[in-house]
């Protein structure tokens, strides 16, 4: 087992950077156009991935020419794990400017890609550095700003799976329940459940707070070898909902945490409140969708016996299901249904 630490974090403004190394540029045409004025790099490559496919990005990665001296990927999510796998398949150091607190995916030593049509976590360590410019993260729109909150709050519904599993003897020997990490991820989750309306306001303490509360728990998740303290159904739901292209991924955890509240018969409302609180939509889901993810959880984990065992292996009933799916607030009529409704 790996312990893999958090890249080297530091905080200045952009403008202060001074880079003298040969450098590839991974980015988006409308991020690059915000930042560009404020960061001065030696620039020998520019690339802007619209695929975050394995094999696509691995041959970019081989493709970094040797001259390159270190790769910066600055924008969201998508753009973060891109860079990642182009970094670790070149050997090239990667330097992260994240454009908003909008997930984990800057701290930890994994890039969320498509391999064969399935996302998977690829291993590919941490970035050398990362580079928080509070002007940047401050102006960045509501929605995206702190949506981190949500891989933090996912811990809520994360330690019922893993308790659940435990007491099904379920785990691995790496994955062992063990309370005292419990312990330490409830207190994240409740911190995050305090700080939720400062962080939706953009008030700049809790931003600070709530990054501080992304890198202990992905500290944890290094110290533990395994992600079932942060990730169990909610992020199971996200992989298996299909939703408009324009509904981002944390929107369907968001998703994922209220239903799996709802399916462990806990009250989904406080979660939602939160999650509403600081900035995260939580209507992006249509109700079908919902109900078809919902339904398939069980098929999807049973052709992944790799996944984290959670809930969705064993509740295969229709009737307990669409209850949880009434409960999880879910099933309130969003924008699109509402279109569609008009129509018919």
């Amino acid at each position: 087992m790996n312990v893999w630490p958090l890249p080297r974090i530091t905080f200045h403004e952009l403008s202060s950077v001074q880079e003298s190394r040969l450098t590839a540029l991974i980015t988006t045409p409308a991020i690059w156009a915000n930042i560009k004025n404020s960061l001065e790099l030696p620039i020998a490559v520019q690339s802007e991935p619209h695929r975050i496919d394995r094999d696509f990005l691995e041959t970019l990665g081989a493709g970094v020419p040797q001259q390159i001296g270190v790769i910066y990927a600055i924008g969201p999510d998508t753009t973060i794990d891109a860079a990642k796998v182009i970094a670790w398949r070149s050997h090239k150091p990667l330097v992260i400017v994240p454009t908003a607190f909008s997930s984990d995916a800057a701290l930890c030593s994994t890039a969320a890609v498509r391999d064969h049509g399935e996302m998977i976590d690829l291993v590919t360590g941490p970035s050398e550095q990362v580079i928080i410019d509070w002007h940047v993260i401050t102006d960045a729109s509501p929605n995206e700003r702190g949506a981190g909150i949500a891989d933090v709050l996912a811990i809520t519904t994360a330690l019922l799976d893993w308790n659940y599993a435990a007491k099904r003897n379920k785990t691995t020997l790496d994955t062992k329940l063990a309370p005292w990490a419990l312990s330490v991820a409830v207190s994240l989750a409740q911190q995050a459940l305090k700080i939720a309306p400062a962080v939706g306001q953009g008030n700049p303490e809790a931003l600070r707070n709530l990054f501080d509360l992304l890198c202990l728990m992905v500290q944890l998740d290094n110290q533990l070898g395994h992600r079932r303290a942060s990730h169990g159904l909610e992020h199971l739901f996200a992989d298996v909902v299909k939703a408009d292209p324009g509904v981002s991924h944390v929107e369907k955890v968001a998703a994922g945490i209220l239903y799996s509240a709802a399916l462990n018969s806990q009250d989904p409302q406080p979660l939602r409140n939160a999650l509403e609180a600081a900035g995260i939509r939580c209507d992006r889901i249509t109700p079908a969708e919902a109900r078809t993810a919902a339904l398939g959880l069980g098929a999807y984990v049973k052709a992944h016996p790799d996944l984290p065992y959670s809930l969705a292996n064993d509740q295969t009933d229709t009737a307990a299901i669409t209850a949880a799916l009434n409960k999880s607030t879910l099933l309130t009529t969003s924008a699109p249904d509402a279109a569609a409704n008009a129509v018919g």
